[in-house]
């Protein structure tokens, strides 16, 4: 069977299931949701004050949530593939002639997706707010989004079919998703940090998709930011799913 052809089947599969509960297709906008009802206001002093660099809030916190959203939505994934395992599907699959890519690439398509919907309906969510950005750059963030969540959803995949328990896989979830979460800069800018906290956000590569993000929502396109965010992404997104590839051909043989 055609390559393409099996990750769109996998895909649509994905797509059924996800549609049959589609609560879990809005879970990820509810926390930005909350920030923005209930964090944004709090920065209104500092905006006051000139600390942030802009009078409006939004043009920092909305793109900085993007990257946070397609973070999240891929690092969960190793949930939904640990019950994969438990239910068999990988065992089927395994007597099954699809190659080991595609049974790896079917969920992360259908994890982008997912995540190209939550981050429009955020945006959507968030223009009665205030909130206004380019529509170019906002474009040209979505390709920044996906890299994100091949990076995430490739990784929590494999690694939820090596641990195959959401006891052992739970605590790496929380123990990566929250250093990641302060070190990005996404609830205030890493411009506000000490000199050595702002050198160990460098170290983290949510932080050049979140710096990009909001270049880009200005309109910023050419800005160095996008560029460091496109070279640390790419290679990233290539070396983690030719792993999770590996993974998938050692467990699905």
């Amino acid at each position: 069977m055609n390559i393409f052809r099996e990750i769109g089947l996998l895909t649509l599969r994905c797509i059924q299931g996800a549609l049959r509960n589609p609560i879990f297709i809005f879970m990820g906008v509810i926390t930005p949701v909350i920030y923005l009802a209930f964090f944004t206001p709090l920065l209104g002093s500092l905006a006051a004050k000139g600390t942030l660099g802009t009078d409006n809030v939004l043009t920092l916190f909305i793109p900085g949530m993007l990257p946070i959203i397609a973070f999240s939505t891929g690092l969960f994934t190793g949930f939904g593939m640990i019950d994969e395992v438990r239910s068999g599907v990988l065992e089927r699959l395994r007597v099954s002639p699809a190659n080991r890519f595609s049974i790896l690439a079917g969920p992360v398509l259908f994890d982008t997706c997912s995540v190209f919907f939550q981050s429009l309906l955020f945006i959507l969510i968030s223009l009665p707010f205030g909130f206004r950005g380019s529509f170019v750059g906002l474009l040209l963030l979505f390709v920044l989004l996906a890299l994100l969540t091949i990076i995430t959803s490739s990784f929590g995949s494999a690694l939820g079919v090596i641990l195959k328990s959401e006891d052992r896989y739970a605590p790496v979830v929380h123990g990566i998703n929250l250093p990641v979460l302060l070190l990005s800069g996404t609830l205030l800018p890493m411009s506000l940090a000490p000199t050595w906290l702002n050198i160990v956000a460098h170290f983290n590569p949510v932080f050049y998709v979140v710096e990009a993000s909001r270049a880009l929502a200005l309109g910023n396109i050419t800005s160095i930011q996008v560029l460091y965010a496109f070279l640390v992404l790419i290679p990233f997104a290539v070396l983690t799913m030719y792993w999770a590839t590996s993974v998938f051909r050692k467990v699905v043989t």
